[in-house]
């Protein structure tokens, strides 16, 4: 059976309930072959959703290795979720040009027609959120006007952000611009759990990021298991982001992504 395909919020985007982080996707732990060979096994079981980012070292392989499962698989739906710093850490403000030309490139990079949800991130240095929220004040009709055109365009599905903190979070869902959250969500990092009822009923997506808290739940199969369904069981989740290192992981992982939405098990959870 399938993976299951979620929606991300209203925005028009679906994503399989699984998608592959790419971070460690990457020499030595990978060569080529081993590559493919893990993401024809996805795909074989309608895994369809990727996590990608030009900061990360993986990236060119991980490219590369995209690239051959579109020539082996060519009819094979990618989806795109992907990481897009604007402004960047060198910024002072938001720059529609900069915002546009870093998802252009990662268009030419990769085997696929569109970004489909933006992990968009308002950085600063210092890094801290007065000037960051000043940031969201100031250039927020920039942001819109740029996402807009850029879906117009089919460049991107969906512009869903990473907040940093709760008062930036607290700030940006309320805007019309943001059709939802990219973030952290496992037993030991909570923030965004309680934020989930309000994204469902804002017509906002949910991705989940690092559901095994970057590994620290990889030893426990029980654990593992339990952490990889929590954020399954919330309706507003359209996927969760995992990095997977073989077979036996992906089949692991395949199996959680069957979970339905529960969300009375999601309160239990939680509690």
């Amino acid at each position: 059976m399938l993976v299951p395909r979620r929606s991300f919020g209203a925005a028009g985007v679906e994503l399989s309930a699984l998608a592959f982080g790419t971070m460690r996707l990457a020499p030595p732990k990978f060569d080529a072959g081993s590559a493919l060979a893990l993401l024809l096994h996805l795909s074989d079981h309608g895994v369809t959703s990727f996590h990608v980012s030009h900061e990360y070292e993986s990236h060119p392989f991980a490219c590369e290795a995209l690239a051959a499962l579109r020539a082996a698989r060519p009819a094979a739906p990618i989806e795109l979720i992907a990481k897009i710093g604007a402004p960047h850490f060198d910024e002072t403000g938001f720059s529609g040009a900069a915002f546009r030309a870093r998802i252009e490139a990662l268009l030419q990079q990769l085997p696929a027609g569109r970004v489909d949800v933006v992990q968009w991130m308002v950085r600063h240095t210092p890094n801290e959120d007065a000037p960051r929220l000043a940031i969201l004040r100031r250039d927020r009709d920039a942001v819109a006007e740029a996402a807009e055109r850029l879906k117009a365009e089919g460049k991107i599905g969906a512009l869903g952000m990473f907040p940093y903190s709760e008062p930036f979070r607290a700030a940006a869902l309320c805007e019309p611009f943001v059709d939802g959250l990219v973030d952290y969500l496992n037993p030991s990092e909570l923030e965004a759990a309680p934020w989930l009822d309000a994204v469902a009923a804002r017509g906002q997506g949910f991705v989940a990021l690092r559901p095994l808290f970057a590994g620290a739940l990889a030893h426990d199969p029980a654990r593992v298991d339990a952490a990889l369904r929590f954020p399954l069981l919330h309706p507003a989740t359209a996927a969760i982001v995992v990095s997977l290192s073989d077979v036996r992981q992906a089949d692991q992982a395949i199996a959680a992504a069957h979970t339905a939405p529960d969300p009375d098990a999601f309160r239990r959870a939680l509690a």
